[in-house]
């Protein structure tokens, strides 16, 4: 698993510490797929990251975390839905990543391209938008920094209505199925 706090968002650092051969050139993209454009406090979303390039790289690896507009954690991440993804907390900020830590290759070996799935659970209501950060590297697997590109991306969402919740009666159910 990388490092936390490489997703790219305020004061924090990307894949490119490590991974410095290019920053966002034109022949790869990280995506970050299903996040909702609104979201409903406390549900869950399935989402993924997906990276790939054009050429030259055949590993992979990302990062993302989720934060308020005053850069606090926002829901929670949970990476319970992939083994290629792990969960790791710093001062009290969550990210999913790839990982080698549950028995599979993560990192997508000799692929190429790559994609991770999680859940995120939406904040209570009243934090307001979301921004969801992610950066990811694809490598050459030469142990090099050089040759091995980062993409960095994000994306925000803002806090939808609540789901609606009416108070009924035991009298009021049966009514409707009479």
């Amino acid at each position: 698993m990388p490092d936390p706090a490489l997703t790219g968002a305020p004061s924090e650092g990307t894949c490119f510490t490590c991974h410095n051969g290019g920053l966002n050139d034109v022949e790869g993209v990280i995506v970050i797929i299903n996040a909702p454009s609104s979201y409903t406090p406390g549900q869950t979303y399935a989402l993924a990251v997906a990276l790939g390039r054009g050429t030259g790289s055949s590993r992979w690896g990302f990062e993302l975390t989720a934060l308020t507009s005053g850069n606090q954690m926002a829901g929670t991440l949970n990476d319970m839905v992939d083994s290629l993804v792990g969960k790791q907390t710093l001062n009290g900020i969550q990210y999913v990543s790839q990982t080698t830590l549950k028995g599979y290759d993560g990192t997508y070996s000799d692929s190429l391209g790559a994609a991770w799935f999680f859940q995120w659970t939406a904040p209570p209501v009243g934090t307001g938008a979301v921004t969801f950060y992610a950066a990811g590297a694809a490598c050459d697997k030469d142990l090099s920094p050089a040759g091995d590109f980062t993409y960095t991306t994000s994306l925000s969402s803002a806090e939808g209505a609540p789901t609606a919740v009416e108070t009924t009666t035991w009298g009021r159910i049966k009514q409707i199925y009479r």
